[in-house]
């Protein structure tokens, strides 16, 4: 056998094989979606799912926003149908304002249900945001 020969059948089998093993694509799943937030502050912030609080003290903004984001879907065509009449349906984020719970502030809650648009599959999902006086 020449290299040539040799080279071929080495490159057609690990192919073969590593094509075999790799893992389906998971197309319309959106059985891990879920609904981060945070709460806008100075702090450093970070979506977390479910539920998310600021804390405030003198210096923060008061209101504030908070920011709502669909997490942990694959890439696809999806299309959002918020709680919320001024979020947009193709967008996978929404803000609302909130004020703090010492000045007549309430949670913010969210849901959506996310519509993944080539399987017809629906996940509806939510999150509440609490912007808390950590002051007094």
């Amino acid at each position: 056998m020449n290299m040539k020969t040799v080279v071929a059948a080495t490159a057609i089998c690990a192919s073969a094989l590593l094509g075999s093993y790799a893992p389906a694509a998971r197309a319309g799943d959106v059985s891990n979606a879920s609904l981060g937030c945070y709460v806008d502050t100075t702090a450093f912030d970070q979506l977390t799912s479910d539920y998310c609080f600021g804390g405030w003290h003198p210096g923060q903004p008061n209101p504030t926003t908070a920011y709502f984001q669909v997490v942990g879907l694959d890439p696809g065509d999806y299309t959002y149908s918020w709680s919320h009449a001024q979020c947009s349906p193709l967008s996978a984020w929404c803000n609302r304002p909130i004020r703090r719970d010492t000045s007549g502030g309430q949670p913010v809650t969210l849901s959506v249900t996310v519509y993944d648009n080539s399987t017809g599959l629906s996940k509806t999902v939510s999150a509440t945001a609490e912007y808390v006086d950590v002051w007094n």
